[in-house]
């Protein structure tokens, strides 16, 4: 079996026994009984039990990313992580001018990636701990959305503490958004509501530099 194959067996066996134990009382002797593979074999693909559910999302996340855009709008982490997650996709670039940048697309693929499996994912965002899922996607996207607003400057002028705090701000504000839908009961589909929005981080960091560059030259 192929090291990728492993990996998958090892990430569907986790899934499937989270149907009935919650994610933090399945331990590795668990998933590996049920997989029919050794510690061994874990260890060598997953630092821990963190580092699988990390994987299990950026695998979901990246094979959408993958079959919707092109190779040139994707983004990627600058190193490679041993667990293989760093071979996906998490992001887009999409310019849409000289300054701007129309990341609707993205958004609508990081919901219909928790819509995938929205009860899974349900369980392992319950973990607030400083490395379960949510801080990981806190770390993947905060230098994202940084490069992001040195885009949308282009050459103009902003203190890097406050290339930061926007960069922070709206990490913040997306992210908790769709933690929290998805920890509602799953009445409506995550993205149902959006609508003409879906773009609003970058149209709203867009406005708020254009404000504050134009206060600044007057």
């Amino acid at each position: 079996m192929s090291s990728l194959n492993t990996m998958q067996l090892i990430g569907e066996t986790f899934i499937a026994l989270t149907e009935s134990t919650p994610p933090e009382k399945i331990t590795i002797s668990d998933i590996v009984s049920a997989s029919g593979k050794n510690r061994k074999t874990f260890y060598y693909h997953f630092a821990d039990k963190n580092a699988l559910v990390a994987w299990i999302f950026r695998r979901d996340l990246g094979t959408i990313l993958s079959s919707r855009f092109k190779e040139s709008l994707l983004v990627y982490e600058p190193e490679r992580s041993k667990d293989g997650a760093s071979s996906y996709p998490f992001y887009l670039f999409a310019k849409r001018g000289v300054r701007s940048l129309d990341h609707a697309a993205f958004f609508e693929a990081f919901a219909d990636c928790i819509e995938s499996r929205r009860r899974f994912y349900a369980k392992v965002l319950r973990d607030a701990t400083p490395d379960g899922l949510r801080e990981y996607l806190y770390r993947l996207y905060l230098p994202a959305l940084q490069n992001d607003v040195h885009f949308i400057l282009s050459n103009r002028y902003l203190k890097e503490e406050n290339v930061a705090f926007l960069a922070e701000f709206y990490t913040g504000a997306f992210l908790s958004y769709f933690f929290r839908r998805t920890l509602e009961p799953p009445s409506r589909p995550l993205r149902a509501d959006i609508g003409p929005f879906v773009n609003i981080v970058h149209t709203s960091l867009e406005n708020v530099i254009k404000e504050q560059q134009l206060s600044r030259i007057l």
